[in-house]
């Protein structure tokens, strides 16, 4: 064929044409092999981030694809969640899911691989800068035990002890072997207090002791009780009686959150004031305002309320400074000056603790439409780390539900939180005529307030809760003292 196709043409030239394009028909599907293993032959690693507020950990709640899929860049791989919030950690690049190293309810720490990504031809480019970031280029023969390694590794980071220079420097002022004090302080933070604490215990340690003993590590407990830490806690036995048909649940996201706050909330010496308001009026208006303003609700007259009455009492609008002083006691306190109210919500994976920004400057109707928006990323599970950040003041309300008076718990770092009780129909002293007692029925609802008693005391939370009670009862005030 190809000396036809070179025919009239003197033998030797035909030789060397035949020859040219045999090497090149032989030499396009090597190069084509070649071209297509320059770009099949990555696969990138797509690793849990560092979701931030010293987030360590992530609990997988679902998966958008499976191994196999095509991805597209940019598209959700999957949705997280932590005891603060939930993400969508999406692909970087385009090409197919190799592996899934976790699946649905597991948890994994950060830095852990996710998923690999096999790319497609047209990803070359950007697989390079793909070293700079937290994902890794490698072969397609890699496999778990990166994610193995990545995950001893964020367990290793994690023994690092936090200090200020000036707290080691007491330390070693003292003679105290630093790697052996377990610190009290935000996040495992060693405090003076701390030291303190350990040197009080090695001086007292003056006997004899095993080996075993030389070496003890310290803890000190919020009230400057120095103690063995083997000593902290009584031994628990296991739990038992568990059997084929019960369902065991673990603690993860929300829920561990929750656990996280109610048990740091017992560290705080607080006390809880109530009252009853009448909230006759205001039921009254707020149902006037509802036929052109559907969703409006209670709410956000209340949280308006309290706001107009943190400008009066701003020691109320705090957050608490937990460091400690050398005798192991907080030694300041933060005034706000925004009001940023906290809402507890419930919501599909339990409770959530949002707050609206900057209550001060906004309108009733403002407030609304926040606490919607709020509200509907509750329930679509999008809220942000930027939704949590940031509060000064609480505000839990169940009367949609039920119950009148409850002690609500503070929310670390705030001073302070006021829980709404459902309204009800209450019989009210009318006066005494035509010789008979009066009543009258209104109707009341119940304010309950819990208070940091370190730095606020019973009288001043009457006197805020005396300002609120003027919005609450007569509602034309807030038109009078809005921005």
């Amino acid at each position: 064929l190809v000396i036809n196709m070179f025919a009239g043409l003197r033998s030797k030239a035909i030789i060397r044409n035949a020859s040219k394009v045999y090497e090149a028909v032989k030499l396009r599907p090597m190069l084509s092999q070649v071209y297509l293993l320059r770009f099949f032959g990555s696969v990138i690693h797509i690793k849990l981030p560092d979701l931030g507020e010293g987030t360590k950990e992530a609990t997988v709640k679902e998966w958008f694809v499976k191994k196999g899929s095509e991805v597209k860049e940019f598209e959700d791989l999957c949705e997280v969640f932590t005891d603060k919030l939930v993400a969508q950690i999406p692909s970087t690049h385009k090409g197919i899911v190799k592996n899934i190293y976790f699946s649905t309810d597991d948890i994994c720490a950060v830095g852990s691989t996710l998923a690999d990504i096999e790319l497609f031809d047209d990803n070359n480019a950007t697989a390079t800068q793909g070293n700079k970031s937290a994902e890794s280029v490698s072969s397609p023969t890699q496999d778990k035990a990166d994610s193995e390694v990545a995950q001893k590794n964020i367990e290793a980071a994690r023994g690092k002890i936090l200090a200020t220079p000036a707290t080691r420097n007491y330390a070693r002022s003292r003679g105290i072997d630093f790697n052996r004090v377990r610190g009290t302080g935000k996040g495992g933070r060693v405090t003076n207090a701390d030291i303190d604490a350990a040197a009080n215990l090695s001086s007292a340690a003056e006997t004899p002791v095993s080996v075993a003993a030389q070496s003890p590590t310290y803890v000190s407990t919020p009230h400057s009780v120095t103690i063995p830490a083997q000593t902290v806690a009584p031994v628990i036995p296991p739990l038992k009686g568990v059997t084929e048909k019960d369902k065991v649940k673990r603690i993860v996201g929300i829920t561990k959150s929750m656990t996280k706050t109610m048990t740091a909330s017992l560290t705080i010496p607080a006390f809880t004031f109530m009252d009853e308001y009448d909230a006759t009026k205001l039921i009254k208006l707020r149902k006037e305002l509802k036929t052109v303003h559907e969703r409006l609700t209670l709410l956000p007259f209340f949280v308006k309320a309290i706001s107009l009455a943190l400008r009066k009492h701003p020691q109320m609008n705090i957050n608490m400074n937990h460091a400690t002083d050398e005798e192991g006691y907080i030694y300041e306190y933060v005034i706000k000056h925004d009001h940023n109210i906290t809402i507890a919500m419930d919501s599909p994976n339990g409770l959530v603790v949002p707050n609206v920004k900057g209550v001060q400057n906004k309108s009733i109707l403002e407030i609304n439409d926040d606490l919607i928006s709020l509200r509907d990323k509750a329930l679509q599970s999008k809220l942000t780390m930027q939704d949590f950040e940031g509060g000064t003041f609480s505000v839990s309300s169940v009367g949609n539900l039920a119950g009148t008076y409850f002690v609500p718990t503070i929310l670390r770092p705030q001073g302070a939180i006021v829980a709404i009780g459902k309204a009800r129909k209450t019989p009210r002293y009318a006066g005494f005529s035509n010789d008979r007692h009066n009543w009258e029925p209104i109707d009341t609802i119940n304010f309950s307030f819990s208070c940091d008693h370190r730095v606020i005391d019973g009288a001043s939370c009457a006197r805020f809760s005396e300002e609120i009670r003027k919005f609450v009862e007569n509602p034309q005030n807030m038109l009078l003292n809005m921005n």
